[in-house]
């Protein structure tokens, strides 16, 4: 299966960029846009967003480690997605894989993008630094979390909704029907551990992209619930 990598996603224009530019539109110049959901293209940012940039909002601890973690959390779905056109049983759980894969590869570029330019790019370039990760995890740029310069340390193997490696060689293995029940009941309660995730930082954390891609993940992922159970109830 091809991941449908939206363009658009690459195209992500963060808080900070408006707060360089001075935030909001210019006589001159194009809107600041934030990003909208998978599928959908950015849509100009509201005046709460550019507000934010323009003062110069910085984030805190709990939006790093949300964008950390739900990069290696929406990982793990590729995973699960990458096994099931040689798997699968139910053309419409297909659909739903692909559903699934073509939202979260995008949403991954945007998380990174999110952490290049508000964490990783050096302090004085920089106006939303907050002294996280200054040199990316273990000095250099990736998303593990740690290393020197980096107060957040993750345990991936600890957030909610995680597949251990049992449980994705059980579903490696299974085939048809069965592996269409292991894939509902996996990626059910994966999706349920990144909303858990994403309503957390809608109460911790403060950077407005951060709280708008969180917002974004609880109703897509909430959507693709319901939508699982009905294929299996069909």
């Amino acid at each position: 299966m091809r991941h449908r990598v939206a363009a658009a996603a690459a195209a992500l224009v963060l808080t900070g960029l408006a707060a360089c530019t001075g935030g909001g539109q210019s006589a001159d110049g194009p809107p600041v846009l934030a990003p909208g959901s998978p599928g959908e293209s950015a849509s100009p940012a509201s005046q709460e967003q550019l507000d934010a940039a323009s003062q110069g909002v910085q984030h805190n601890e709990a939006d790093v480690e949300y964008v950390l973690m739900m990069i290696e959390h929406h990982s793990q779905a590729l995973t699960m997605t990458d096994m099931v056109e040689d798997r699968v049983h139910s053309d419409d759980l297909a659909k739903m894989a692909d559903r699934i894969a073509s939202a979260q590869g995008p949403e991954i570029k945007a998380m990174e993008a999110w952490m290049e330019e508000n964490v990783y790019a050096p302090a004085e370039e920089n106006p939303n630094h907050a002294g996280f990760c200054a040199n990316g995890p273990e000095g250099g740029h990736g998303h593990g979390g740690g290393g020197a310069d980096c107060p957040v340390d993750l345990d991936h193997s600890a957030m909610p909704g995680m597949a251990d490696q049992k449980e994705l060689d059980e579903l490696r293995d299974a085939e048809g029907a069965e592996f269409d029940r292991m894939f509902v009941a996996l990626m059910t309660t994966h999706h349920e551990g990144a909303v858990t995730m994403a309503e957390e930082v809608t109460e911790e954390g403060k950077h407005p992209v951060v709280l708008r891609m969180a917002e974004d993940v609880i109703a897509e992922q909430t959507a693709d619930i319901n939508r699982m159970d009905a294929i299996l109830d069909g």
